[in-house]
């Protein structure tokens, strides 16, 4: 809002360009909310207002049109969407300055239409600091899809997520009761993310039969006001629907703040940008809402989890690899789904509860191995061999505790650097990243022979850094 206020107050046209329909209505309430004159391009819209200097722009439309070189800003929401012809006029146009706005900046090639990437603020820290609402998730009875097909892009095609996922419905009604009726004292304002569009309508037959209004949006609506009367509906304080059904149109970028509740019923194979883009419409801050609920019929929670973690915590320091939605995730094995969920209420915990905060279940103790001083056991590593590692170091959850106070007096409390030094120190120890985030762990104070290991790895790997001609800088002689 401030560039494009600056940018009109100098004189300069501005385009900020949305990928849907509902983006363009949303951001237009947004510039009129901060007094923003625009107009909008979007085929027959009634704000056609071409003079005025911000324009809300339809990808779709400009597509057909053409976009105007008397631009001096372009602004593209949703750019990991990436449109062809946005992208090839932001590269023929190196002169208009371009900024991309993306909650996901894992498509492939983006680093070849932007410069650079910044990442403003980590979802972490939004978090810690209340912009953000937390979740409160639960690893509910979940679509089978072990031997699916699969489409020409690794996901699973929508025919076998649509034939699976109506056999679970009646479980989704139940469950989404129970746990609404548990946490909040009854219903609540939901958005429902359906496999596909025709598992979204029975859905909604469904909870309607079961008396509660929830309504579908889809590609069937038939006419935008349709879809725009029922999305203003929606949110309004005290809306008539209880909830809303999208296969993926409400996805991206939907705003609803007050929506306290979300169920997933759309399974991912390898799209982390689906799944985070999935859970960011239930974080909108509201007041009163101290936490989201979600249900996860769709198995995304657990197995993304890793994935996701990580990324809330650094967010991304490159563009162009799209590794982040080309690798296919595995569920977890059984064993690692208990040491993940409640046994009683499958609530989904972090490592360091003792307890369910959902129906106060007690994790069961993990037994700590007997040290037996100098045996060696193997371990198997992801996408390594099995190396010999020593008895005190076959716990790696203490392990990556005891690395992270470490860390964190190394760099004098700043956790950001602490956990980049300490994910390094765990990786080779283990040829692996930590699976959990510092902030989702208690630190403990570190076993004298890991302090020697770090030490001994440090030493080591200064010096082949040494012998390479290059001068240590302070920092690294002081490591």
């Amino acid at each position: 809002m401030a560039l494009v206020k600056e940018a009109a107050t100098k004189g300069s046209r501005t385009a900020f360009i949305c990928d849907r329909i509902t983006l363009i209505y949303q951001t237009s309430a947004l510039f009129d909310k901060y007094r923003i004159d625009h107009g909008i391009i979007q085929a027959g819209h009634w704000r056609w207002r071409p003079y005025e200097r911000v324009q809300v722009c339809s990808s779709q439309t400009l597509a057909r049109r053409g976009i105007s070189t008397d631009f001096r800003l372009v602004i593209v929401d949703e750019a990991h969407t990436a449109y062809a012809t946005t992208t090839k006029f932001i590269m023929a146009h190196p002169d208009i300055i371009t900024i991309g706005l993306t909650a996901t900046p894992f498509t492939k090639g983006l680093g070849e239409v932007y410069s650079r990437v910044v990442n403003v603020t980590t979802t972490d820290k939004l978090l810690d600091e209340g912009w953000l609402a937390p979740i409160k998730a639960y690893a509910s009875k979940a679509i089978d899809m072990k031997g699916a097909a699969l489409k020409f892009d690794g996901e699973w095609t929508e025919q076998e997520m649509q034939t699976r996922g109506i056999k679970i419905i009646g479980d989704v009604i139940e469950e989404w009761i129970d746990k609404t009726g548990k946490h909040f004292g009854g219903p609540v304002k939901t958005i429902v993310f359906s496999a596909t569009v025709d598992h979204g309508t029975e859905l909604c037959r469904q909870f309607q039969a079961a008396g509660l209004n929830f309504q579908q949006i889809s590609y069937k609506d038939g006419n935008d006001e349709g879809r725009r009367a029922l999305i203003e509906e929606f949110r309004k304080p005290d809306s008539e629907i209880m909830g809303l059904v999208s296969c993926e149109v409400l996805a991206k970028g939907f705003d609803v703040p007050d929506i306290r509740a979300g169920i997933m019923c759309r399974p991912y194979r390898k799209s982390l940008s689906g799944h985070v883009q999935q859970i960011g419409r239930l974080m909108r801050p509201s007041p009163g809402k101290d936490f989201a609920l979600l249900l996860d019929h769709a198995g995304n929670f657990l197995r993304f989890r890793d994935d996701t973690a990580e990324f809330f915590a650094n967010g991304v320091s490159a563009l162009d690899d799209g590794a982040h939605d080309a690798k296919p995730r595995k569920d977890p094995e059984e064993a690692e789904k208990k040491q993940m969920v409640c046994g009683q209420c499958a609530y989904v915990m972090t490592v360091k509860m003792t307890h369910c905060p959902a129906c106060g279940w007690e994790r069961p103790r993990r037994l700590v191995p007997e040290h037996i001083a100098g045996t060696m056991h193997e371990i198997g590593l992801k996408k390594s061999k099995a190396i010999k590692v020593e008895e005190w170091l076959l716990d790696k959850e203490r392990v990556w505790r005891q690395i992270c106070h470490h860390a964190l007096e190394r760099k004098g409390g700043d956790a950001i650097a602490a956990e980049r030094f300490g994910k390094a120190q765990y990786r080779s120890l283990y040829g692996q990243w930590p699976r959990y985030a510092m902030r989702n762990i208690e630190p403990e104070p570190p076993d004298p022979r890991l302090v020697q290991r770090i030490r001994s790895n440090l030493i080591r790997y200064f010096k082949r850094r040494e012998s390479g001609g290059r001068a240590l800088s302070a920092e690294e002689q002081q490591a």
